[in-house]
């Protein structure tokens, strides 16, 4: 009795998070408390820009922004992998480094600081995601086997080694957010997301307008990573719409 009085403890609190997977921390690192703001709202995706700078990986939008203390392994690879061990991960399912140097000189870097952790990232099924400058897609089958690309729709690449799709939403037209999503606008998004779905991939949008209107249309065309720089709006817009 007491196995199936946690078990259903365990099942509701999974429940309760579930709305949260879509969430998707975007320039997580300019926010006062770099990943931990992201991850103790229950957000599922969160996302770092790096450059390789002197073998070092620096987090920031610009380079101008970059400083030795604001690196990819102490703002976020030594607080995922504690967490990872101590069972406390929640929804927090995935990883996206946006390399703004080189392929050549960024992966490296980022395969080195984890490949010490590969197999807690595996046996959770953590996900490890590279976007922003990669590597040709057919090298993608050259990295370990925990990580993974974010591809684009004029890619042709091996589908085990892309879990992650993304596009402009600039690329299908524009919508500034106010007023309803424009008819012709939204069927043709829903057409691109669809087929990414129909490949086996899951689908991430940027550019799109950060508000309320913004994220439900988003919703509405089955967009499985929902970007934000407004964390708590995002937060309490999905835990409403899942109440609903």
């Amino acid at each position: 009795m007491k196995k199936i009085a946690l078990f259903c403890l365990l099942s509701f609190a999974l429940q309760a998070q579930s709305p949260l997977l879509k969430a998707h921390a975007h320039n997580d690192y300019e926010h006062e408390r770099p990943f931990f703001e992201a991850f103790q709202l229950g957000f599922g995706s969160i996302e770092a820009d790096v450059y390789a700078v002197n073998g070092q990986l620096l987090v920031g939008h610009e380079r101008n922004q970059l400083s030795l203390n604001r690196n990819l392994k102490d703002l976020y690879i030594d607080p995922i992998i504690r967490i990872l061990k101590a069972n406390k991960e929640g929804d927090f399912h995935q990883l996206l480094i946006d390399s703004k140097t080189s392929s050549d000189s960024t992966l490296p870097l980022i395969i080195a600081a984890l490949k010490p952790h590969a197999e807690i990232i595996q046996q959770k099924g953590f996900r490890i995601v590279i976007s922003g400058n990669r590597p040709k897609p057919s090298q993608y089958i050259e990295s370990p086997a925990w990580i993974t690309f974010d591809g684009r729709s004029n890619e042709r690449f091996p589908t085990s080694k892309v879990v992650l799709e993304s596009e402009s939403m600039l690329k299908f037209g524009f919508w500034a957010g106010q007023g309803p999503i424009p008819a012709a606008l939204k069927e043709k998004l829903k057409n691109y997301v669809d087929q990414v779905h129909a490949n086996g991939r899951k689908v991430r949008l940027w550019a799109t307008p950060d508000s309320l209107l913004g994220y439900q249309a988003l919703l509405d065309i089955g967009v499985d990573y929902i970007g934000t720089d407004k964390l708590s709006l995002l937060a309490d817009y999905l835990k409403f719409s899942e109440s609903k």
